[in-house]
């Protein structure tokens, strides 16, 4: 027991004893090596190096790799000395050397491991190529005594960074390495170093583009860096991006002065096709490939060989091939079965954007049994060119879907291109565009096509097209196309020229779109209401060549056409035919110097027009029109001018916060003649119009014609647009009108008032007319609003026999035919009711005073005042020719009697008024008439 107890002391001491080594030979290092070490690391880099290194601290460990010694370095920093606030290129958090602690007596001594912490590198040059990086001046020494090689099993590093900006190249590198387990071999004077590396790339940029953000990888790498030609090659080894391996191979060799490295690097491998391709084409196309609907992956071998510098690139080429299935093409709904794509990306002589082409040696696309080719390349990256050759045969529907057509519901039909481009790609992004002229030649054949467009274009079907691509001025050479819109044919012929230059958004003023066409439709309908546009979901439309293409149809500088149509319905009762007019445009003014048609009841129509058309729609239509009936129908003639206006509800203007959604500063000025006029029983000759349509309203400049026996004028207004009807407002003016012609028109209508065999004379007057037109384009007679003064010569009442019942006391022969004096009378005319206030009516009877109303088919109630004593005693056969002298007068003799003429279910009563009663009751009919004239706001100046 004893003796046990004796080896635990032992023991004991022993390992006490390697402690206090473990813990004074550290100490002891410290003190006797320490400054001995950063002295030898700062004379080493001054050596090597004119930027400055910041202080750091030396410590070491012997527990830490027993029994091997570690010599740590902390916070290493070498910082750039040239600008004004100094930058720090490298950083070290830790670096640990573990060396043999038997070679610290040694001359030749063993590297064991070597561990780097927290590293940070950083490199800039700035826009004008001047370089602040990490500066490392190697000697050239011929020693051959220095024979011996020094291996390191283990080189370590944990948390690195590496961040390089080129702001001259306009690119960018950041990678992060979050560890790396190496094994190097110094063989004087190479360096090999091989082993793997776990890590990230947090980007790769150039001037539009970032690639790889946040993306891990893994490498392996057998690396060899000769100092002595300054010179390191890659071989064997391969990193593991998105994947997918890549394998690298090459060299790189520094150059003397400041001529940079020449490198002559490989990579080989595959990558996701959506990111791969998006690195190579320009920004204008990079939607087409950089998509993740792109499916599969692209082999591909990158060569880089040449000069390098801040300021200089090498000389770049790149193959790469590709087989895709299901790919769905971006932004549209069309799915390829297959897509084959071989081509080359290559920098040029120049080793730049501008000398950069992208050839396509094999572009195929499939889905069934429809294919698309395309060959060709892209060259200049800063003001791109393409020239391409494209063929196969599409349906209608995917050629819609693919060019992203508005209205891309074409659902039959086929399509046939063959079609060779030579053109600038200008678009707004594109700083320096190109000056190479736009070339195109082929061929587009439409056969069988059925499109089914929003209203009002509505379906067209039997649609065949033949478009040839003429080199000469890009025109476009449009040769029958025919089809059927919504059931009716219609024919375009014509060429476009310059249209190519225009769609690829290049000088237009000196590149002019001429557009020449004839076209012949068979009918278009608007006699339907449009309706309501649905609301707009999703993201907004991406704006297509297409879309250009369409722009320069119809916003082209130059536009001459010939359009004929056979008809065009409206909504109304009344249609227009055989229209012929002619269009010319240039800039956004369209003229329409003449235009010629028939309408379905007879009339001719000649006219011209104006208007402006850009991105915005129509602006300011104008047309001045001349309509010619041998008979009109009036109630047509209105029907007509509301279609008029109706039309233009088929034309919108895009929807924006500062334009309303149609048209609404259009004009028609309309003027009408017809020798003839029917309007339900009204009928004239010699009928003239002049209005003016504009802002939902039809203004009446003047409306004539011969009626009744005289001449009728008038002007006014009449509300359009309002499904419940049309309201008018009209003052007219009557001459000479025969009041036996104006009674039969009246008794026609079926108004209750004296049939028209009861009544002779003429009148004149003018009136202030309120009116609403019902969907017939009628008056409706229950909303008729009128003031009439009106002078009445020549009266002569024949047989009425409510008077012959009212003075049933006088003798037949005075009652039966009555012979007035010239009148002057006022009327008011509201909801079927007559007021008729300070009548006078002298006749061959008597003097007679009349005020009062009269409902049509209903009530009516006089105040009458005559002279019962000139009514029974006076001589009438002198009274009658008294009354036909136009100089000779007469007044009345004997006492004024009151009377209260009433009608009542079709009886009229008479009965005596006191004085007073009676003048109380004529004011108080006075004081309604002021009342009502003034309700109804009656401009009576127009009738004085």
């Amino acid at each position: 027991m004893a003796r046990f107890s004796h080896w635990i002391k032992i023991g004991a001491a022993i390992a006490v004893l390697l402690l206090l080594v473990g813990l004074l030979i550290p100490l002891l290092l410290t003190t006797v090596y320490k400054e001995k070490v950063i002295l030898a690391v700062r004379d080493e880099f001054a050596t090597h190096s004119e930027q400055r290194l910041a202080d750091f601290s030396v410590d070491f460990s012997l527990l830490s790799h027993f029994p091997n010694l570690a010599i740590q370095l902390h916070d290493l920093s070498i910082h750039d000395n040239k600008g004004a606030k100094p930058l720090e290129i490298v950083g070290i958090d830790q670096a640990s050397l573990v060396l043999s602690i038997g070679d610290l007596f040694r001359e030749s001594r063993t590297v064991r491991e070597v561990v780097l912490r927290g590293i940070r590198y950083n490199q800039w040059v700035d826009s004008t190529g001047q370089k602040t990086g990490f500066a490392w001046k190697t000697e050239n020494r011929a020693d051959t005594n220095h024979t011996h090689s020094v291996e390191i099993p283990e080189i370590r590093i944990e948390d690195a960074t590496v961040t390089v900006v080129n702001g001259y190249k306009h690119n960018a590198f950041s990678m992060s390495i979050r560890r790396a387990d190496l094994r190097g071999h110094l063989n004087h004077p190479t360096l090999q170093l091989e082993g793997t590396i776990d890590g990230k790339i947090e980007y790769i940029k150039n001037r539009t583009l970032t690639l790889f953000r946040a993306q891990p990888f893994t490498a392996s790498v057998h690396y060899a860096y000769n100092p002595s030609n300054k010179t390191g090659t890659f071989s064997q080894s391969q990193l593991l991006v998105n994947g997918a391996p890549i394998r690298l191979m090459g060299s790189h060799m520094k150059l003397p002065g400041n001529e940079g490295t020449y490198v002559n690097l490989g990579l080989s491998g595959t990558q996701p096709a959506y990111k791969f391709l998006a690195a190579l084409l320009p920004d204008s196309l990079k939607r087409y490939a950089g998509d993740t609907a792109l499916k599969g992956n692209v082999a591909f071998r990158f060569r880089m060989k040449g000069r390098s510098n801040p300021t200089v690139r090498p000389h770049n080429d790149i193959n790469f091939h590709l087989q895709a299935k299901n790919y769905h093409w971006p932004k549209t709904p069309v799915v390829f079965d297959a897509v084959q794509l071989r081509g080359n990306w290559n920098n040029g002589a120049g080793n730049s954007r501008e000398t950069t082409t992208l050839t396509l040696q094999e572009f195929r696309v499939q889905t069934g049994k429809d294919t698309l080719r395309l060959e060709g390349n892209l060259t200049n990256l800063i003001s791109p060119v393409v020239d391409a050759k494209m063929n196969g045969n599409l349906s209608l529907l995917q050629l819609a879907q693919l060019m992203n057509w508005p209205g891309d519901s074409l659902y039959s039909g086929t399509a046939a291109v063959n079609l060779a481009v030579r053109s600038p790609l200008l678009y707004s992004n594109v700083a320096r565009p190109s000056e190479v002229e736009p070339f195109w030649d082929g061929t587009l054949v439409i056969r069988n096509g059925c499109l089914h467009f929003p209203k009002p274009s509505g379906r067209c079907t039997a649609l065949n097209a033949d478009i040839h691509f003429v080199p000469e001025n890009n025109r476009l050479r449009i040769r029958e196309v025919v089809g059927k819109l919504e059931g009716r044919s219609f024919k375009i012929n014509g060429e476009i020229t310059n249209l190519l230059r225009y769609v690829l958004g290049g000088n237009r003023a000196t590149h002019p779109v001429r557009t020449k066409l004839a076209a012949h439709w068979q009918e278009l309908d608007f006699s339907k209401p449009l309706p309501p546009s649905p609301r707009k979901t999703g993201p907004p439309k991406i704006p297509t060549s297409t879309d250009s293409l369409l722009a320069g149809l119809l916003f082209g500088t130059e536009y001459s056409a010939t359009i004929q149509i056979d008809r065009i319905r409206l909504p109304s009762r009344e249609d227009l035919s055989d229209m012929s007019f002619v269009v010319h445009k240039k800039g956004e003014q369209v003229q329409v110097p003449q235009l010629l048609c028939r309408t379905t009841l007879g009339g001719k129509i000649a006219g011209l027009g104006h208007f402006q058309l850009n991105e915005d729609g129509i602006q300011e239509p104008y047309a001045a029109l001349s309509l010619s009936y041998d008979r009109l129908n009036l109630q047509k003639l209105v029907g007509l001018l509301a279609g008029l206006n109706g039309m233009q509800a088929a034309y919108k203007r895009p929807s924006s916060k500062s334009k309303k959604a149609t048209i609404s500063d259009y004009q028609f000025d309309v003027e009408v003649k017809a020798q003839k006029l029917d309007y339900q029983t009204l009928k004239g000759e010699d009928f003239g119009l002049k209005t003016v349509i504009k802002d939902e309203t039809a203004q009446l400049e003047r409306l004539t014609m011969n009626v009744f026996g005289g001449r009728l004028g008038s002007h006014g207004l009449m509300k359009l647009g309002r499904p419940e009807g049309f309201p008018v407002t009209l003052n007219v003016t009557l001459q000479k009108m025969d009041l036996y012609q104006l009674f039969r028109a009246a008794e026609e209508m079926k108004i209750d008032v004296l049939k028209s065999e009861n009544i002779r004379g003429n009148v004149d007057c003018a009136m202030t007319l309120r009116t609403e037109l019902n969907n017939d384009f009628l008056p409706d007679i229950n909303k008729i609003t009128a003031y009439t003064k009106a002078s009445i010569r020549q009266m002569e009442l024949i047989e009425v026999q409510p008077i012959q019942q009212a003075l049933r006391f006088l003798p037949k022969a005075k009652t039966s035919h009555i012979y007035f004096e010239d009148v002057e009378a006022r009327f008011l005319l509201h909801q079927n009711r007559i007021l008729m206030p300070d009548l006078n009516l002298t006749s061959n009877l008597s003097y007679l005073h009349l005020n009062g109303d009269y409902t049509l088919n209903k009530k009516a109630a006089f105040l009458v005042e005559i002279s019962l004593t000139d009514l029974l005693f006076g001589n009438n056969k002198r009274r009658i020719r008294q009354i036909q002298e136009p100089d000779s007068t007469r007044t009345s003799r004997g006492l004024k009697n009151h009377l209260l003429l009433q009608r009542d279910l079709g009886k009229y009563r008479m009965k005596l008024f006191g004085r007073r009663d009676f003048e109380a009751q004529k004011q108080t009919l006075r004081s309604e008439w002021h009342t009502e004239l003034s309700r109804h706001r009656i401009d009576t100046t127009f009738a004085q």
